[in-house]
Order: structure tokens, then C-alpha cells, then sequence
């Protein structure tokens, strides 16, 4: 079982998917399946290909953006803005935790939901990501 945390209509998160897991993840209506996780981070977690396998014999649209811990950029927030506006929806992204996934949910909407819009989606998603409001704040203006 997967436990996801929606953040909107279209796009939810969670931790770390297993290729095992995509049946489940098929079944709960997901239509497409975003990796913020990079290859070879911990031992165990399975490689991204054998999750895109998974997901592409199940139906199911599947990107990898791959983000290090505490490497957010421009282009990772253009490439998942991207993902979000052309991937089959509802979406699901996932990386260890969910974290990463949802600080770039966050980037990818603030110009369309502003900061406060964001954070509030976040936070009903019970993810506490105030120590990214001022980097938000400033790429909001900037944009």
C-alpha cells in the first residue's frame, strides 16, 4: 500500500515507489507517475527504469527528474512545471520522503497560486515547508 498526500486535485505525493507498488497505484486511478528521486541514493530503493517498466506496462505516463537533496534549480522547476502541464492527470510524484516532490509542486504553481496558496496546500497535506516560503516569495517576484 502507498499513502499519498494530495496537494491538488491533479497532484499528490509520496514517499519512495516500488515497482511492486504501481498495480496499486494504477488502481487508485493515477494516470501518470513523476520520480524526484536520483538513481543509486540508498541502498535498496529500486533504479528509476524499473519503475518506469512497471508503470508503462500498467498504463501509467512516467518522467524522471531526478533532484538532490537540496539542489533546487531553475531547470529542475521548469522540467517538473513541464511534467505537471503535460502528463495524463491525476499525478503522482514521489522521491524518499515526498518532500522534494512537493517543494517542486510548490515552485511549479506558485506564479498560478501564489505563496500563500501553496503553503496552504502543503500544509493541508500535512507537510510543514515554511522554511521554503522566502525562497518562494523571491521566485514568485523575480518571475
Amino acid at each position: 500500500m502507498v499513502k499519498f498526500q494530495k496537494l491538488s486535485d491533479d497532484v499528490s505525493i509520496c514517499m519512495q515507489v516500488f515497482p511492486e507498488q504501481i498495480d496499486f497505484i494504477a488502481g487508485a486511478g493515477f494516470k501518470s507517475i513523476i520520480n524526484n528521486r536520483p538513481d543509486m541514493e540508498k541502498p535498496g530503493q529500486p533504479f528509476a527504469d524499473d519503475i518506469e517498466k512497471k508503470a508503462q506496462a500498467a498504463g501509467i505516463s512516467y518522467a524522471h527528474i531526478p533532484m538532490q537533496p537540496g539542489q533546487l534549480s531553475l531547470d529542475l522547476i521548469d522540467a517538473m512545471t513541464e511534467a505537471f502541464d503535460a502528463l495524463p492527470k491525476p499525478v503522482l510524484a514521489h522521491c524518499a520522503s515526498g518532500m522534494r516532490s512537493a517543494t517542486l509542486w510548490c515552485f511549479a504553481n506558485v506564479k498560478d497560486m501564489g505563496v500563500d496558496g501553496v503553503m496552504a496546500a502543503a500544509t493541508n497535506a500535512g507537510l510543514d515547508l515554511e522554511k521554503i516560503r522566502p525562497a518562494l516569495i523571491q521566485y514568485a517576484d523575480a518571475r
